[in-house]
């Protein structure tokens, strides 16, 4: 039988029944004719047909509503929550085309939210059918009941033989699994069916339910689910938050279980298009679906620290080794990024290449699961695989990268800059942070028509800055001969380096070493009487410290500022802010253009970590969280007696310190060990959005066991020989000690190839 025949049926049975649309006949072409006066079409006036529902059924008629699933949740809400709900009426919505089922319909016929926003009705029961078959099973099920129904109207034809009659509150389960439970209901049943016939031709067994109602819903099969298989899936073409995920989610915290949840749900509305169109757009059609799940499994679970773990639980770091021989002899030292280089991990122990991120953990090539505490070296700000910043570069990728003129997100994103940015007068993007600086030193120097800078911390690759250290070849002396470097925290070293040549100073606000009182105020002061631009490098700093960064967290305003990393959230993005009168020089004396400045997808990015930077107060839990580690771990070794190490910084970012000779040794051993347990570590905690309480206390746990071994190692005396591989390899940056000049260049060079300078003692 069909639902209109099916329909009929009950209402020949019981004279009360009244049927009611909003002039959606769709499925009920032929009731009109039958039931006469019974059949009531009161036009697009959705809330006129709940009023005029709910005065019938106080009246002691049975009434069943229909319309389209966005009007009737959204539209006629008040009247659905008042005059049903919590006068507890009898009656049955059914909602057409909720989900992927309105296609080629635009947002404001997609019921994605329906299950939500029913949810908060008092008493409303929540029915999904996944095809015909069961809605005509579950709808004489719902007239009888004496509760409020919303029924998710789905007629497709039936994909399964539903062998279990249809009760509320009871799910169906299709098949038997030990691997994974892919629950899910309405539509997607269909698409379900479809990966699971591939995910078990690859020999993933799946345990299959068909929830049928959500409210009330089947907590004894979801606590089951979580109980006896790996991977929960939940499958559902809703959005991700309030639907059968929230449920879940609810669930497991009910009943104090943990479990791991894959949800395939939607975070934005989708395209219109035919409804094959948009499963494959949208990656919920089967194919896509099993292919989420079968890279959700060559995940492993996140390996729980154990003390005393033996050398063989050290990851398997095979195809990484092989990678990396590829790499040499092709890629200069291997890397594009020296910090991420094989040279700051402990070789034949530590991962060489990350495959893939989600929130605060990585993946590397071989499968292995770690706790990611370096973070791509500073651009993630709110984690790995963001959704709201995903959403803004898939959605601005929909229209295009880079374009022939300028994108309206040039000006959207640079105001959003200049009412988060002390003195942020005018904006200038481009892609890195040594572009922003040499741009920002070029300025100075055109503005004030002086050619000196003084320097204190770490700037970029190029000329002006790279001569003071010591990877300084193929720099022309009298380049490097007007960067002079000064002592942070001592404004004696600036008074020292600083004469009437001097085109700015810029610093690093604060790297590790906290300013000491007066000191950011008083060089702010001194290069105002000299005349000599200031200027802030916020790499590190910007949209970290505060949203603002340095400036509104000291409260000390610069010339200039620069900043990358943290605005775009893993998308390359630099910005140049400053005085009007110093960037206005821009407009035509200093030439500083580039073709990728004004490219849209970082900047979609950008406007979007802004706006979560904003909305969820990220910046006082990076503080918060980031305490917790430095203030955790120093703690630890505390209570350890470790007196030569030691976590300092601020809060969203801090680094470890390791005392004397050893110190290098002592770092690889901890690295080592923490890769034991799952961490990822370089010496820093670069903290995220996406470090919850969790993930802070496995470090704090890691770091515990680490450092018992360290105390262990190095008592023995055999830290050396307690380090499975080749320890970290020393580099150029300095943390302190910045009141250099550049050294003198010999006027011969061993010829190419010869090797260069030695690393540095200090590390980043």
């Amino acid at each position: 039988m069909t639902y209109e025949q099916t329909l009929l049926a009950i209402a020949r049975q019981n004279p009360d029944l009244i049927v009611m649309t909003a002039e959606n006949r769709a499925a009920i072409r032929n009731v009109p004719k039958e039931l006469e006066g019974r059949f009531i079409d009161v036009g697009i006036a959705e809330q006129t047909m709940i009023g005029a529902a709910a005065g019938l059924a106080l009246r002691g008629r049975r009434v069943v509503a229909h319309a389209l699933s966005t009007f009737l949740v959204l539209r006629a809400f008040e009247f659905v929550r008042t005059d049903i709900g919590i006068a507890e009426l009898p009656l049955t919505l059914v909602g057409a085309v909720p989900g992927f089922l309105s296609e080629a319909n635009g947002p404001t016929h997609q019921a994605i939210e329906d299950v939500a926003v029913l949810r908060a009705v008092p008493g409303m029961q929540i029915v999904c059918p996944a095809d015909e078959v069961e809605l005509v099973s579950a709808l004489p099920v719902v007239i009888a009941s004496r509760e409020p129904t919303y029924l998710r109207f789905c007629a497709t034809p039936a994909v399964v033989n539903h062998a279990l009659p249809f009760a509320l509150g009871k799910a169906e389960q299709l098949s038997e699994g030990h691997d994974v439970t892919l629950l899910t209901y309405g539509f997607m049943l269909r698409e379900a069916v479809r990966a699971r016939e591939l995910l078990e031709e690859a020999g993933v067994r799946v345990r299959l339910l068909n929830m049928r109602s959500l409210v009330p819903v089947d907590t004894r099969a979801i606590v089951r689910a979580a109980k006896e298989t790996e991977l929960l899936v939940v499958l559902e073409d809703h959005l991700i938050t309030g639907g059968l995920y929230s449920i879940v989610a609810e669930t497991l915290l009910a009943e104090q279980l943990t479990a791991r949840v894959l949800p395939i749900a939607l975070s934005r509305w989708f395209r219109p298009a035919l409804l094959a169109d948009v499963l494959a757009h949208e990656g919920f059609d089967g194919e896509s679906i099993a292919k989420r799940i079968s890279n959700e499994l060559g995940r492993p679970r996140f390996r729980d620290p154990l003390p005393n773990r033996p050398e063989s639980h050290l990851p398997n770091i095979a195809q990484s080794n092989e990678l990396h021989q590829r790499a040499k002899g092709l890629i200069p030292a291997c890397t594009q990024t020296l910090a991420k280089g094989p040279g700051q991990y402990v070789r034949g122990v530590a991962p060489k290449y990350l495959q893939r991120g989600r929130g605060a953990r990585v993946w590397d090539v071989d499968g292995n699961e770690y706790i990611d505490l370096q973070m791509a070296i500073g651009p993630l700000s709110l984690g790995y695989c963001n959704p709201a910043v995903d959403d803004a570069i898939r959605a601005q990728l929909e229209d295009g990268i880079t374009f022939s003129l300028m994108h309206p997100l040039e000006v959207e994103v640079a105001e959003l800059v200049r009412e988060c940015v002390p003195g942020a007068e005018m904006v200038r993007f481009s892609k890195t942070g040594c572009d922003v600086t040499s741009a920002a030193v070029r300025l100075a120097r055109a503005f004030t028509g002086k050619n000196k800078v003084l320097s204190c911390g770490y700037h970029g690759w190029h000329d002006w800055y790279i001569a003071v250290t010591d990877r300084r070849r193929g720099i022309p002396e009298d380049v490097a001969a007007l960067t002079y470097t000064f002592e942070y925290n001592d404004l004696g070293s600036v008074e020292r380096a600083i004469d009437d040549d001097t085109a700015c100073v810029i610093l690093e606000p604060v790297v590790f070493e906290m300013p000491k009182p007066g000191f950011l105020e008083e060089l702010r002061a001194l290069c105002t009487r000299r005349g000599v631009l200031l200027v802030f490098d916020e790499m590190w700093t910007g949209f970290r410290l505060a949203l603002g960064g340095a400036q509104e967290h000291f409260g000390v305003q610069a010339d200039l500022a620069c900043f990358s990393k943290a605005i775009a959230n893993g998308m390359p993005l630099s910005v140049l802010t400053g005085r009007r009168d110093v960037m206005s020089l821009l407009e035509r004396d200093v030439f500083f253009f580039t073709t990728f400045g004004g490219e849209a997808l970082s900047l979609a990015a950008a406007k979007a970590t802004l706006g979560e930077m904003r909305a969820r107060n990220v910046l006082a839990h990076l503080a918060s969280q980031g305490r917790k580690l430095r203030d955790g771990y120093n703690a630890i070794a505390r209570e350890l007696g470790l007196g030569y190490t030691r976590a300092v910084g601020p809060d969203p970012r801090s680094m470890v310190l390791f005392d004397g000779e050893r110190a290098l040794l002592m770092k690889s051993f901890v690295q080592q060990e923490l890769v034991r347990h799952g961490i990822l570590w370089g010496g820093f905690h670069n903290v995220t959005y996406a470090h919850q309480d969790y993930e802070i206390e496995r470090v704090l746990t890691g770091y515990r066991m680490a450092l018992k071994a360290l105390e262990q190692a190095v008592q023995d005396g055999r830290l050396r020989e307690a380090i499975l591989g080749e320890p970290i390899e020393p580099m150029f940056r300095r943390t302190s000690n910045f009141d250099t000049r550049p050294a003198p260049r010999p006027r011969t060079h061993p010829p190419a190839g010869a090797g260069g300078a030695e690393n540095g003692a200090q590390l980043r």
